[in-house]
């Protein structure tokens, strides 16, 4: 239970992560180094040469998400070890109402938000001006909620939607690896290689990577031996390490003098794995981790993964235009605005996963328990 409970706050924290990732992107893209100009602020400058990337590193975070997804839906499995088949076809009729009816949700939140009223993007960087300039519509919403994100990766009605391919391919992947580890071990360990490889004929290289973190998530479930307190330290520092990489940051040159272009990608691929490994793998940093509030927030952090973007049109900038409007600085009224936003970010994200996530989880659970009614009922 505390390893799960560590779980649930690593992904509550990446939760965060990701938010802080779009926000300065919106805000200070210099930290990135997509805006030169902005680099010329001396701290900002300071934190991107740093290892400190890892604070805002939204993709390592995606990574840490679908790892931890391999991680968690492994242990739903494997926990009904006597029943495996049964609670395979139980976790694979669940999976998509489970992931849908929030994904769809936040869609047509979007796509209200949107069409409600406009907002003045002139204090906004460019990343965040073209987010606030879109035009939703309400079929774009419901297709894009319902089949559009999940099978082709479509997110131009909520922009991290792209992740919701990975994650229910990812899960389906991990199901049928589970299913043939029965038959044979041999043919599990060749398919959990092979079929990756071959998402990437199809897919790309993002795929590649976002099924294998569902793999690696598996494999820490099944195979991953404890670590010892400096080992699973010292794991986890090189895991934050190369969450901080940028291709010109003067910190990560010699990952980037060894991979290319491929440094940044392979570098937040490698944090997420390492991460979840030291923290689930180790006693100690699984407790530490064990805390109410975080594994709240774990709970959250889907509700906050969904909703961190058009909140941050109907709430973020407006407040921050309103505090312009009053002349403050721009930098404090920035401060201000983000600050307020993410207070009620925290609560709305509450709302939703009470009343559409948790929602989504009870129905999907029912439907199992209707498809097991009918085929009682047919067998007497």
């Amino acid at each position: 239970m505390q390893k799960l409970n560590a779980a649930e706050s690593i992904r509550g924290l990446a939760s965060l992560v990701v938010v802080l990732s779009h926000l300065s992107l919106s805000f200070l893209p210099g930290l990135h180094r997509f805006d030169p100009p902005s680099t010329e602020i001396a701290w900002v400058n300071w934190i991107h040469h740093s290892p400190l990337g890892f604070l805002y590193s939204g993709t390592a975070a995606v990574y840490v998400f679908f790892v931890l997804s391999g991680y968690v839906l492994s242990y739903a499995i494997y926990k009904h070890q006597a029943q495996l088949n049964t609670q395979l076809k139980s976790m694979m009729i669940k999976r998509y109402p489970r992931l849908m009816i929030p994904v769809l949700s936040s869609c047509l939140i979007t796509w209200l938000i949107v069409n409600s009223f406009q907002v003045d993007a002139q204090y906004t960087q460019a990343w965040l001006a073209e987010y606030l300039g879109q035009t939703v519509t309400l079929s774009q919403a419901l297709y894009q909620g319902s089949i559009g994100a999940f099978l082709f990766a479509q997110s131009s009605v909520n922009w991290v939607l792209w992740t919701m391919q990975i994650e229910f391919f990812g899960s389906f992947l991990l199901f049928f690896l589970i299913y043939i580890s029965q038959k044979s071990h041999a043919l599990f360990f060749i398919a959990s290689i092979v079929l990756p490889l071959m998402s990437y004929m199809v897919w790309g290289e993002g795929m590649l990577l976002g099924l294998s973190c569902f793999v690696i998530g598996l494999y820490i479930y099944r195979y991953a031996k404890l670590l010892s307190w400096p080992s699973a330290v010292l794991l986890m520092f090189i895991a934050l390490y190369f969450a901080g990489v940028h291709q010109s940051s003067a910190s990560y040159q010699w990952w980037v003098k060894l991979l290319g272009h491929r440094a940044y990608e392979y570098g937040n691929f490698l944090a997420g794995a390492l991460l979840v490994y030291s923290v689930v793998m180790n006693v100690e940093l699984s407790k530490y981790l064990d805390k109410k509030m975080l594994v709240l927030l774990g709970r959250w952090s889907f509700s906050i993964y969904l909703l961190h973007l058009p909140l941050l049109y109907l709430f973020g900038v407006p407040i921050l235009n309103q505090l312009m409007f009053w002349q403050l600085n721009y930098s404090f009224a920035v401060a201000i605005a983000l600050l307020l936003y993410m207070l009620l970010l925290i609560v709305s994200a509450a709302i939703f996963s009470r009343y559409i996530d948790q929602f989504a989880i009870k129905l999907a659970q029912k439907s199992i328990q209707l498809l097991h009614r009918q085929k009682t009922e047919r067998l007497s």
